[in-house]
């Protein structure tokens, strides 16, 4: 497995995709950390620095986080698949641990850009809110493992970019819905979707943990069940 992540992993970072988006989004966070350091809002906060020190970085992958991670990462596991790579995976290890593989080899590429991006804005703003990049952390676990569970159902690669594209751009505009709608159907997303959690109720996100762990126990099972 720990061949797998190393594999996925340096894949992700070599991509220029990849160097695009965290390129975009460490530039958004520290352009607005050093607004917000010199404006009156940050002075008016001080006793809760989070609501401005990590304002740009939880915009960008609040707004834009499940279409990069999911566009970026949505074959795979269908990549291998259809390219016939996936035989000689599962000669080398079980098939929970490529999905477990795959799954922390994305996680891990955003965890770090993540932590980049906070590092510089701590530097910058002078605040270290720790538990905040924690709720982010969570949110792309959730990203992830729905990655990894769209890529291991989904075998077409054209299938794929598409699912990952509209789900990319629904997640967010449903989950930002949810916190102002009356509409009982809506309102019951904020409780499955991490986007209520992480703004008013984190202890809301032990739900998003436990659906990382049921999305990645589907990806297990879809895989296990796959003739290859």
């Amino acid at each position: 497995m720990k061949g797998i992540v190393i594999k996925e992993f340096v894949g992700l970072i070599r991509g220029i995709k990849s160097i695009l988006i965290v390129l975009f989004i460490t530039g958004i966070s520290i352009l607005a950390a050093r607004s917000l350091r010199n404006s009156p809002l940050f002075m008016d906060e001080s006793s809760n620095p989070s609501a401005t020190a990590l304002a740009g970085l939880s915009f960008i992958l609040v707004i834009f986080g499940a279409l990069f991670v999911l566009t970026l990462s949505h074959d795979i596991v269908n990549r291998d698949i259809q390219l016939q790579r996936i035989r000689l995976l599962i000669t080398k290890t079980s098939r929970p641990s490529v999905i477990l593989g795959k799954f922390l080899a994305v996680w891990l590429f955003w965890v770090i850009v993540s932590l980049i991006s906070f590092v510089l804005v701590s530097f910058i703003t002078r605040t270290f809110v720790i538990h905040e990049l924690l709720f982010l952390w969570i949110y792309l676990a959730f990203l992830s493992s729905i990655c990894v569970m769209l890529s291991t159902l989904v075998i077409h690669h054209a299938y794929s970019v598409i699912l990952s594209v509209l789900l990319g751009l629904a997640l967010p505009i449903f989950g930002i819905w949810s916190m102002f709608s009356s509409v009982v159907p809506i309102r019951v997303l904020r409780y499955l979707l991490p986007y209520y959690p992480m703004s008013e109720q984190p202890a809301l996100l032990l739900v998003t943990v436990a659906e990382v762990l049921v999305f990645l126990a589907a990806a297990v099972v879809l895989f296990q069940r796959k003739d290859l």
